[in-house]
């Protein structure tokens, strides 16, 4: 009895041991998340002032382009119209490279980690981890209710037994 006992505790330091590595891995990823998040967070906020601060720009020099258009009624304006239009085509390169130009540098400053691809494999594994850490932990806890049922009945029988030989007696 005080065998199995002493495999029983055995068996529950094994699984709080468990447990505290899941713990420790369910943090890494809910960490690895928020870096991600708050990075993409981050880098399409600066996209949009960008893109904001384009188009205002855009606008500027379509306004000075049609003021000089209509003051002067020469090709002065057409320069206005060419300065705005590159601005204009700016919108869609910003698109284009938001993601290298912000996204990237900001996950590689919040998380020391060399560039999103690394990341996303760090994030990978993590999740990997604590998944294999809760079947371990799962697996554990049925041996450990086996146990417990079988010691249980084993209890119930020995009550049994002795409550025959008392009534017997």
């Amino acid at each position: 009895m005080e065998k199995e006992l002493k495999e029983l505790q055995e068996k529950k330091d094994e699984i709080l041991t468990e447990v505290e590595t899941l713990a420790r891995a369910e943090y890494e990823v809910a960490r690895l998340r928020m870096i991600d998040n708050t990075s993409r967070l981050v880098g399409s906020l600066l996209l949009t002032i960008c893109l904001i601060l384009v188009a205002f720009a855009v606008l500027a020099f379509c306004a000075a382009a049609a003021v000089v258009a209509l003051a002067q009624c020469v090709p002065t304006w057409a320069a206005c119209l060419i300065v705005g239009a590159f601005y204009l085509l700016l919108i869609p390169v910003l698109i284009g490279c938001g993601k290298v130009l912000f996204l990237d540098p900001i996950v590689r400053k919040m998380s020391g980690f060399k560039d999103a691809e690394e990341l996303k494999c760090e994030t990978i594994r993590a999740e990997g981890n604590a998944a294999l850490q809760r079947e371990r932990i799962s697996g554990r806890l049925r041996f450990a209710r086996t146990m417990y049922d079988y010691y249980t009945g084993l209890a119930q029988t020995a009550w049994n037994m002795i409550r025959k030989l008392f009534k017997k007696a």
